[in-house]
């Protein structure tokens, strides 16, 4: 893409990504996704975007712009986009901006109910913080990878989860010891099948717009136990057996 190398004015600066990015999860605005999603076609049409990098970055922004306004599903196309761009053109990405652009998605993908997805960007995001040689986000990363792998049938587990070997040469004996461990734990945890049902991210935006539109319209019913049978009642049309977390026998490890 073509580069534009001319200095910034203050003006310039102030509608950059780190201004808007900082209102947005600083300040929470709720006002600004129209702006963020103007600011991106305007710098694509101008050839102002000088990397596959910086489209991710305007991507994730827009998702946190419409999930400040409690809609995220809004942003699932952003996201979803990020995601194909940092999978097709990992070439033209430095190993420092793929660990930050996988840490944010796997953020991105928790709010958007995608536990595959979430578990598949922890597991790029360990990788290239060890290839950056950053030791705090390579355990986080690889420990938020872990604990989701424990949401998983019992019977797919055992392919998801690292091997010692590998834990080891990451992250060396003694956390790569400690994350290990943690799959002796793993059958105690209760497994929620509606996470790992490849159809529940594909219906949840549905039934999430259905439950604003229902309770924006009948706001005196609204409490949190008429919200969760109504989205039960919503899930179920669709196919899928939800209980509300609190209704589980044993909690959930997220």
């Amino acid at each position: 893409m073509k580069k534009n190398i001319r200095a910034k004015t203050e003006e310039e600066i102030k509608s950059s990504y780190e201004y808007l990015f900082e209102k947005i999860m600083k300040d929470k605005r709720k006002d600004l996704s129209q702006f963020v999603l103007s600011f991106r076609e305007q710098l694509l049409k101008e050839n102002k975007v000088e990397s596959f990098g910086e489209l991710v970055a305007l991507d994730l922004l827009y998702f946190h712009s419409v999930n400040n306004a409690d809609e995220p599903w809004k942003g699932r196309e952003a996201v979803g986009e990020a995601y194909r761009l940092l999978q097709t053109r990992k070439e033209t990405f430095s190993k420092e901006e793929l660990r930050i652009s996988y840490l944010k998605l796997a953020e991105a993908f928790d709010y958007l109910e995608d536990i595959d997805k979430e578990r598949e960007c922890y597991d790029e995001a360990a990788y290239y913080a060890f290839q950056t040689q950053d030791a705090k986000d390579a355990i986080f990363a690889k420990e938020r990878e872990i604990r989701l792998v424990s949401r998983y049938p019992e019977e797919e587990r055992a392919n998801l989860f690292p091997t010692y070997e590998s834990l080891i040469m990451m992250l060396g004996l003694e956390e790569g010891k400690r994350l290990f461990a943690l799959e002796k734990e793993m059958p105690s945890i209760i497994h929620d099948p509606v996470e790992t049902n490849p159809l529940f991210p594909k219906i949840i935006d549905k039934v999430n717009i259905a439950l604003k539109e229902y309770f924006d319209a009948h706001m005196s019913e609204f409490t949190l136990e008429n919200y969760n049978i109504k989205k039960r009642q919503l899930l179920l049309k669709e196919g899928i057996d939800w209980t509300a977390p609190y209704e589980n026998k044993k909690e959930v490890n997220k």
